[in-house]
Order: structure tokens, then C-alpha cells, then sequence
């Protein structure tokens, strides 16, 4: 287990995921519909699209101050 970072309660460990179709991104700012979500300025992948599936990966959520941990890459499931 793992102590949050934010109150240094116990997190609990479980799965991010997305709705069907979808995949995690971060930018520095949310593109517009029409826009290529890619070309975002601070654009990083964070799960790839993957059509007809969920897609999840390993996380950890501390419920009392509403943070969640994930780390991108390797460990990408689903």
C-alpha cells in the first residue's frame, strides 16, 4: 500500500479507465472536438486508442481528498 502524498491517508489500489472508444491524453489545455488532440500544446499520450475496448490502467485513489496516482507506459492494460 501506499500513504497519499496530498493527506497521508492509505490509498487504494484499482484500475483508471475510460469509456469504450476512449483514450487517456494531457495537454495544457482540453482541444476542441475538431481539433487533432496531437498537435495540442503539451500533448502527452497517456493510454493508446484502442476502438471497442476500455481502456484502463493501474491506479491508486485516496477517496479522503479525492487524489488519484498512475504512473503512463509500460504497465498500460486492457
Amino acid at each position: 500500500m501506499m500513504k497519499c502524498p496530498d493527506c497521508g491517508k492509505e490509498m487504494r489500489t484499482g484500475y483508471l479507465f475510460c469509456s469504450k472508444d476512449g483514450a487517456f491524453s494531457f495537454a495544457d489545455t482540453v482541444p476542441g472536438v475538431f481539433e487533432n488532440a496531437k498537435k495540442a500544446e503539451g500533448f502527452v499520450q497517456i493510454t493508446k486508442l484502442r476502438p471497442s475496448h476500455r481502456t484502463s490502467i493501474p491506479a491508486m485513489i485516496c477517496q479522503e481528498c479525492k487524489t488519484v496516482l498512475f504512473h503512463y507506459g509500460a504497465d498500460e492494460t486492457a
